[in-house]
């Protein structure tokens, strides 16, 4: 057990809280410092932020399997019972933040690597890991790894985020797309017991909100737009800011929103529906101007569900009988769906999803020891065939 409680608790020691994941990236280089037929590389997305490769070559040619995990974490909150940043060990439990989300899938990643490494087994192909930055806030490490060619020519990636629910071991095989976005409304001032010298931004926006959600609502109900797996694409206006006081006519109201999309009904359809209806807003004078900007697009994404990385996570997952899941909400599925046709793709990993971001979260040490042999027969099971 203590062989492998070093790393878990010395990355819950780094405070990557929204930020500063480059001193986890360089402490989990260091860790493959020494090993023949490694490289390591950081990755920059933003300063202070990198993301990290870890290269392992096999002994001949093959196929490429990636495991991957984000390095930040997000606020603790008030009211620990034991400090968020020890990795404090009671029973069969360690608590600290990031101990389900994601730090032990991380740590399980690592040592999975580093045990084979240190028993000399030979296998064709590579083991890669990749660590991004940005994950909990718009997952722009995974994008630049994409968008970047960072990750070309890898055939299969296990993400090792949290995957056990209900007392079920989960494998996440498809999520739905994530827009995010805010519309500003810009009007004219006037007071209120003059309103015609005004544009009123709020009852613009209000009459945007009901046309706009409209055809979401018809998009939803549509049985040839619903996904077998996912559900239906559905919107919700969630935030609404805007005006000065209760006797003037508001000029400026900003209005925040989330779609969340699935393929049947995706990206560039969505967004299709909000600039189509700024743009007819737009044409009439006595209404205040419309502008959107995405905050944060996420794609949905939806992988095979029988292919060699799942059947051998099935064979080395065995006593675990592993069940095959969609998952309503995003994850960085959304950015490796990009990378090939034909890319293999699965979320599986050590603790509870209900466990992330809570106070006194936690992982419990027999399942995190499990994944970590997962892993190691998993890789080599995949990498043989």
């Amino acid at each position: 057990m203590d062989k492998y409680l070093a790393i878990l608790q010395q990355l819950i020691q780094i405070k990557s809280v929204n930020d500063h994941e480059e001193e986890v990236a360089k402490y989990i280089a260091d860790l493959f410092k020494g090993y023949d037929n490694v490289e390591t590389e950081l990755i920059s997305s933003f300063p202070g932020r990198s993301n990290v490769l870890v290269k392992v070559k096999g002994t001949e040619k093959g196929k490429i399997l990636a495991f991957s995990g984000h390095l930040d974490v997000v606020e603790p909150g008030e009211g620990w019972t034991y400090p968020p940043f020890e990795g404090t060990v009671v029973g069969n439990k360690m608590y600290g933040l990031g101990t389900c989300d994601m730090k032990a899938g991380v740590a399980a990643s690592l040592y999975a690597l580093m045990d084979i490494l240190e028993a000399g087994t030979p296998f064709a192909g590579e083991l890669w890991f990749i660590g991004t930055v940005g994950e909990e806030i718009g997952m722009q490490g995974a994008k630049d790894l994409v968008d970047g060619g960072h990750l070309e020519g890898v055939d299969a990636i296990l993400i090792s985020e949290p995957t056990k629910r209900n007392g079920e071991n989960q494998a996440i095989f498809a999520s739905k797309g994530s827009i995010m976005y805010t519309i500003q409304a810009e009007g004219r001032a006037a007071h209120s017991s003059m309103p015609e010298l005004g544009i009123n931004a709020l009852t613009t926006l209000a009459d945007f909100i009901r046309r706009v959600q409209d055809q979401f609502d018809a998009v939803t109900a549509d049985p040839k737009l619903q996904n077998p797996n996912l559900g239906s694409t559905l919107n919700v206006f969630s935030v609404i800011e805007g005006g000065r006081q209760v006797n003037s006519v508001p000029d400026k109201v900003v209005l925040r929103g989330n779609t969340r999309t699935v393929p049947e009904f995706s990206t560039d359809p969505s967004i299709g529906i909000f600039e189509a209806a700024i743009a007819k807003n737009n044409q009439d004078p006595d209404r205040a101007t419309l502008s959107l900007n995405l905050d944060q697009v996420l794609d949905p994404a939806e992988a095979a569900t029988d292919n060699l990385l799942i059947q051998a996570l099935k064979r080395a997952a065995s006593d675990k009988n592993v069940r095959l899941r969609p998952l309503i909400g995003a994850c960085e599925l959304a950015r490796y769906i990009h990378l090939s046709a034909d890319i293999q793709l699965v979320v599986y990993g050590p603790g509870l999803t209900e466990k992330a971001h809570t106070v006194d979260e936690y992982i419990e040490l027999d399942e995190y020891l499990d994944t970590i042999r997962i892993f190691k027969d998993l890789a080599l099971d995949f990498l043989s065939r």
